[in-house]
């Protein structure tokens, strides 16, 4: 469901129709739909469509930045984690804690009726935010992890208000200055093609004209080469 759904939306995205492809196009989305719907993608894909406009916030397990600022002796400080881990984790919680979404275009509200099941507006996004495609649970999630994600979504908004705020925005600034420290590290390359897609939307939430953000646009041609079968990225 992961893969199905977000090429799908890729090729709209590039120009496809929704019946092109010399029928492609509607036989994924018949697959997307006949398996649930959009709702049923694994967690970097409710991530992604998110962004995009074409998922909702709510329906996203929480990406809490805050858990940066945890003493780093705990056991589940996120810099504890495999390096590849904690580096998609980093630019993933500065996006979350921002909420940012896309400029919802008319392509975005197309998306939006044909990835789901039900009408975009009366999707339970408490319940979509568990759901997962059997084809893409490979490890079920445990009692205690499902437990800290409800008391997380519950409570979690309360750092958009004062004086929460002021622990939110600590945390953000925190996560950019490890950000930017990465992006100079690499000279913009990153540790693969995900971080790199992260850090570089990172860099443009905080600032489109950056010259970090203009230095990791340089660098994307760095993950692109020509195959036999066509355009490669990693």
């Amino acid at each position: 469901m992961l893969s199905s759904a977000l090429n799908y939306v890729a090729l709209r995205l590039l120009g496809e129709s929704p019946n092109g492809g010399d029928g492609a196009m509607e036989k994924s989305r018949k697959w997307i739909l006949d398996h649930g719907g959009a709702t049923f993608t694994a967690a970097w894909g409710k991530f992604w469509l998110t962004v995009l406009g074409v998922y909702d916030w709510s329906g996203v397990n929480p990406v809490p930045p805050e858990f940066w600022l945890l003493p780093y002796y705990l056991p589940f400080h996120p810099g504890r984690m495999s390096c590849y881990c904690r580096m998609v984790y980093l630019p993933m919680s500065y996006i979350y804690g921002r909420r940012f979404v896309g400029p919802i275009t008319p392509l975005v509200m197309e998306l939006r009726k044909e990835l789901y099941t039900d009408a975009y507006d009366e999707i339970d996004w408490n319940k979509a935010r568990t759901e997962c495609a059997k084809e893409d649970m490979y490890n079920p999630h445990s009692l205690v992890l499902g437990i800290s994600w409800t008391i997380l979504h519950k409570f979690e908004p309360i750092m958009f208000h004062w004086p929460w705020r002021k622990l939110r925005n600590k945390a953000l600034a925190f996560i950019m200055r490890h950000i930017h420290y990465e992006d100079e590290s690499t000279h913009y390359i990153n540790m693969g093609a995900v971080p790199k897609a992260l850090s570089m939307l990172a860099c443009w939430i905080e600032d489109p004209d950056s010259e970090a953000f203009k230095c990791h646009i340089a660098r994307v041609p760095d993950y692109l080469w020509i195959a036999k079968d066509g355009m490669k990225m990693q």
